[in-house]
This record gives structure tokens, C-alpha cells and sequence, in this order.
């Protein structure tokens, strides 16, 4: 059973790599797009509790670093750290209906990219700080909640999940 969990995760987060990169830069607001691997992370542990927050952040985290030019591990650490405290945290909310899990996504999202640049910047990464964060935020943010349903039911299929947390028992 834990082969077919692993094997249709990392199905989920190769089609999410996918979209990340072949669908979403058509899809930009003004230049910014929705980081749809920070959403894996954030929705795994939404649903499935900090440690597969945290194994999916990290291996989204390893799937975004293959892409883009920044130090290796950066989005490896920022997903993995969002996995982790959104499993941790959310945990506690699980009762608060549709309205507390979109604003977690947002504020997780927004949060998870403030990571990103500020520990890219005390690792020399001198064109984070010239970046127009507000529209970054409200374009990954917005984004991401438009998105989260789509994360939300491929991620309980990859972990075979009968029902969400917050779906009553059958």
C-alpha cells in the first residue's frame, strides 16, 4: 500500500511540475504567476498533517529547485518549512469550515513566498530585493486559492484518503 501512496504522489507532483512549467506561464498576471509547487506543499499538509507536509514540500521543494536559477535547496527548504507549519498549525482549525482553510492557503502561500525572498537575500541573492513583492503576493495568493480544490482532491487521491479532515464520517 505505501508503494501506491508514494507512486501516485510523486504522479501528482511530476503533472504539478508540469503545469508548473508548461501551463501556468500562459496563464501570468502581469508577469506573475501562481507557484503551483508551494501549493502542493501547503495543501499536503492542509489534509494529510505535518509530516506529509513536509515530505511533499520537500520534494516539491527539489522539483522547483531543478528548475529555476536560484541556490539549490532554497524552495526545497521554503517547502518544506510551509509543509510542515501548515500541517502543524491547521491541525487545530481543522473544524472552521471553507473560509479558514482559503484563508489558510492565502496566508500560507504569501508567507511561504516572504520566505523565499528574505532567506534568498541573506543568501546573496541581490535581485530578490529588487522585485515588487505586493503583486507577487496577491498573484500566488489569489491564485493558489483558485487552484487549492484541484490540489486538494489530486493530493487525497495520491495519499489514498477516504475522506478530507474536515469531511464528516461515513
Amino acid at each position: 500500500m505505501l508503494v501506491g501512496v508514494r507512486s501516485r504522489t510523486a504522479l501528482v507532483l511530476v503533472g504539478a511540475l508540469v503545469v508548473q512549467t508548461a501551463v501556468v506561464p500562459h496563464l501570468a498576471v502581469g508577469g506573475h504567476v501562481v507557484d503551483v509547487m508551494l501549493l502542493m506543499a501547503v495543501v499536503s499538509g492542509l489534509i494529510a498533517g505535518p509530516d506529509r507536509g513536509l515530505v511533499v514540500g520537500f520534494m516539491a521543494g527539489v522539483g522547483t529547485d531543478l528548475i529555476v536559477a536560484t541556490p539549490f535547496g532554497l524552495w526545497t527548504l521554503v517547502g518544506c518549512l510551509m509543509g510542515f507549519t501548515v500541517g502543524s498549525v491547521y491541525g487545530r482549525f481543522v473544524e472552521g469550515g471553507r473560509l479558514i482553510r482559503m484563508f489558510t492557503v492565502m496566508l500560507s502561500l504569501a508567507t511561504g513566498t516572504v520566505l523565499f525572498v528574505v532567506i534568498g537575500r541573506l543568501l546573496g541573492q541581490e535581485f530578490l530585493g529588487e522585485v515588487d513583492l505586493i503583486p507577487i503576493l496577491i498573484t500566488v495568493s489569489v491564485g493558489g486559492v483558485i487552484l487549492s480544490p484541484l490540489a486538494i482532491r489530486a493530493l487525497a487521491w495520491s495519499f489514498g484518503l477516504d475522506r478530507l479532515p474536515w469531511e464528516p464520517s461515513r
